[in-house]
């Protein structure tokens, strides 16, 4: 390199060399984040028609086609309750309010300094981590290094610098005292290092946003936590100055390691991945207006130019839809129309040396073996910021929980999802009972309008109406009825079938909801309670176990690299272990409760074991299972003792032991008495509930056979009254043809009589004719 000043036209070059990676930088996230878009349209159709199902709602083809055909459009929702009682089981199970779901622990041999027995740091056993490679294999000599390689080449690892076989620890050679001795330090800074990750938690809201990653799930299949991400917090203290007795607030602002909850609708993952692990990349969109974007020049490390060229944009450039007013109807909010917001877009992945220096970072190394991954904050394909990952293990932020998992993709499958189909079926029986009682309410009726005419011209039938008989049909036959079927029970029983298909496919019994409790001989006990309730957490256990592997533990693993990396306490650091322990929360909650009743009933039946037994302890325990506050329902041990003090002389072990023992055995008689007073109780309201049912059913087979009997009636007066009707008639046309042969058989006989005078009176009158 020469020692000449830069002239301005060098300066120049290069301002155009940056702005040109700039550029290239821009354009190249833009179309991978356009991409990440497209792939992911039918996931998005999948999550609308999820949310759609959840708040009960049809589509509008669905309901047109329902009001075409004037069918019943009620929905009949049990995707929400399903999705609720998940949300609320997971999170009670996950969030305990008295525990934490994970543990950090020392490592079983933690690693220790060579000089003087302490424990060793991660950073400090391993090397830390210069361009991929630990530190200690890069200050190693050519030769050595080389040596190394050929031993473990021919399988003999051989001794490495010092005399040392490759990856044994130097302070394993240490006497077992000191070993000991550094265990009990690894733990107290494990137990440290625990406490200052549960005060980061604390600080970052954890519980809250865990909540919203466990609903996220259930809903549509995905949840993701972000962090550690540095947080500037303002911190309050109000300092009294001793003399003058005068306080004053102190503000101080500190940057802290948060916590935030990704809405999956703006995370857009590497879709080619299948899982989270396997992720090169990750773009996260925030909508901002004018006024937000402009505060982003606060920030430190903002390119100006860059910023200034995106708000001219005037949030022009869009790479993904807002689907925020789809989601908006269909919760029943009316569209609000917004001024469009700017696109920020934040990039986590791999980067080009060239393109990290075109935004300002600096240490760069140019080993092409050496992969840097990095943000980049980008706002209308204009590249306003980017800066190196702090962590130097290159894990990307994010961490997913899927509620059930699906091997082909980074997004899993939610609740609603999991029962479409029975919804369907729900949905669809139940419009068909409505429709059916609705027609078989009443009776179809049959009208002949040349029989009969209303008399007040309207058509509609009512009581009392009076008709008026035209004259031109039989009056008897104007009417007919006919009963449409009433299928009921039938379709009832398609309803019911549904519901236990939701069951079996989401694998949430409708125990969660707290319905079926007193269902079946295992719900009349408080053993058999908690032998159902252990059966209905069965189920669960794979979520869990999902929230441990893909939440929990990532995210605790990145806050201990934080701390180990940037924390300026040494008695924290160490060679740690992460545990996620959600599922064995669980477990140890709902098992460790029954062993310890167990326990207290083994304990007070055995003198010996009672003297070994710590009862207030053991008691302490039993509360803490049952996720009650022990400080606000026991004394402490200097108030067991002030409180002995002051009641004087108290029993003897063996007098207390007596007393607890005949306690026992009243509280023994009185429960025996109420369980069989429970199940006289019981066997008295199955034989009520029988009576009621066989009334019931009795009502009812009377009823069907009144109705029966009613429409036989009917029909037999509607026969009878027709057959009448015809009768009546034959019997006027035989009448009217009996006459009407009588008149014509007098005429004759007239004309007969008629002729003959006439011819006799032409006779008389000496005519031979007339």
């Amino acid at each position: 390199m020469r020692d000449e000043q830069a002239t301005p036209d060098d300066s120049d070059e290069e301002q155009i060399r940056q702005e040109e990676n700039l550029n290239m930088l821009g354009s190249k996230l833009d179309r991978l984040a356009q991409e990440q878009v497209a792939a992911r349209q039918m996931i998005e159709t999948r999550w609308l028609a999820d949310l759609r199902q959840y708040h009960g709602e049809y589509t509008s083809d669905e309901t047109k086609r329902m009001q075409d055909n004037s069918s019943s459009q009620v929905f009949v929702n049990i995707t929400r309750n399903k999705t609720r009682a998940g949300i609320a089981r997971m999170g009670d199970m996950l969030l305990p309010n008295d525990d934490t779901n994970f543990g950090v622990k020392s490592t079983p041999v933690p690693a220790m300094s060579a000089t003087d027995g302490k424990p060793m740091a991660a950073d400090e056993g391993q090397g830390s981590m210069v361009d991929g490679m630990p530190e200690s294999h890069q200050s190693m000599d050519p030769d050595t290094h080389a040596q190394a390689m050929q031993a473990m080449e021919r399988g003999d690892p051989g001794k490495g610098e010092g005399g040392m076989t490759p990856g044994e620890n130097p302070g394993s050679q240490a006497p077992q005292g000191e070993k000991d001795d550094a265990k009990s330090r690894a733990d107290e800074a494990a137990r440290q290092m625990q406490q200052q990750i549960e005060d980061d938690f604390a600080e970052a809201n954890y519980n809250a946003h865990a909540r919203d990653v466990i609903e996220d799930a259930c809903k549509v299949g995905i949840g993701i936590l972000k962090g550690p991400k540095v947080v500037n917090r303002t911190r309050r203290a109000w300092i009294t100055d001793p003399q003058t007795g005068k306080s004053e607030i102190e503000v101080q602002n500190e940057l802290r390691a948060g916590l935030e909850r990704v809405d999956p609708w703006d995370a857009f993952p590497d879709m080619s991945a299948a899982n989270a692990s396997e992720a090169e990349f990750w773009f996260e969109r925030k909508l901002l207006n004018r006024k937000q974007l402009r505060e982003l020049a606060d920030l430190p490390g903002v390119i100006e130019g860059q910023l200034r060229r995106a708000l001219k944009d005037e949030g022009s450039h869009y790479i993904s839809n807002d689907r925020r007013q789809e989601l908006r109807a269909i919760t029943g909010v009316d569209t609000v129309t917004n001024d469009k917001k700017y696109e920020l877009w934040e990039y986590w992945g791999p980067m080009d040396k060239d393109e990290l220096k075109a935004c300002g970072c600096e240490d760069i190394d140019e080993d092409v073996l050496v992969e840097y991954t990095g943000c980049v904050l980008m706002v209308g394909g204009h590249v306003i910021k980017a800066a190196i990952n702090p962590l130097e293990s290159g894990d990307l932020p994010y961490s997913v929980f899927n509620w059930e998992k699906d091997d082909s993709s980074i997004f899993g499958f939610g609740i609603p999802y999991l029962m479409r189909q029975p919804q369907k079926v729900v949905n669809a029986s139940w419009r068909m009972m409505m429709d059916n009682a609705a027609v078989s309410a009443g009776p179809q009726i049959v009208m002949k309008k040349r029989a009969v005419v209303p008399q007040d011209g309207n058509w509609a039938i009512r009581p009392n109406k009076v008709w008026l008989d035209t004259g031109d049909e039989p009056v008897g036959s104007a009417f007919q009825t006919y009963q449409i079927q009433n299928n009921q029970a039938g379709l009832f029983a398609i309803f019911e079938a549904a519901q236990k298909l939701a069951d079996t496919e989401t694998n949430l019994p409708i125990l969660l909801q707290g319905e079926g409790m007193s269902s079946g001989a295992g719900g009349k006990t408080f053993g058999g309670m908690q032998m159902l309730m252990n059966n209905s957490n069965i189920v669960l256990r794979s979520a869990v176990k999902n929230f441990d592997d893909g939440v929990t533990a990532p995210t605790v693993r990145r806050f201990y690299d934080y701390h180990m990396m940037y924390t300026d306490r040494p008695e924290i650091k160490g060679d740690f272990d992460i545990v996620a322990r959600g599922t064995s929360v669980l477990i140890a909650r709902e098992e460790q409760q029954e062993k310890l009743m167990m326990l207290t009933q083994v304990a007070a039946q055995n003198p010996i074991f009672a003297k070994l037994t710590n009862w207030a302890g053991l008691y302490r325990e039993i509360l803490r299972t049952m996720q009650v506050q022990v400080d606000t329902v026991t004394y402490t041990d200097e108030e067991m003792k002030t409180r002995e003090a002051e009641q004087g002389d108290e029993p003897s072990p063996e007098e207390k032991m007596t007393m607890f023992e005949i306690e026992l055995k009243k509280k023994e008689f009185q429960l025996a008495g109420q369980k069989q007073q429970s199940e006289l109780d019981q066997k008295e309201w199955e034989r009520e509930y029988k009576a009621a049912q066989l009334q019931s059913q009795q009502e009812h087979q009377r009823a069907e056979l009144a109705l029966k009997e009613g429409i036989t009636m009917a029909e037999l007066e509607a026969k009878v009254g027709l057959e009448s009707q015809s009768l009546e008639v034959q019997m006027r046309q035989t009448a009217a043809k009996i006459q009407a042969d009588r008149d014509q058989k007098a005429a004759e006989l007239s004309e007969r009589q008629n002729d003959r005078l006439a011819r006799q009176e032409n006779q008389d009158m000496g005519f031979d004719s007339y």
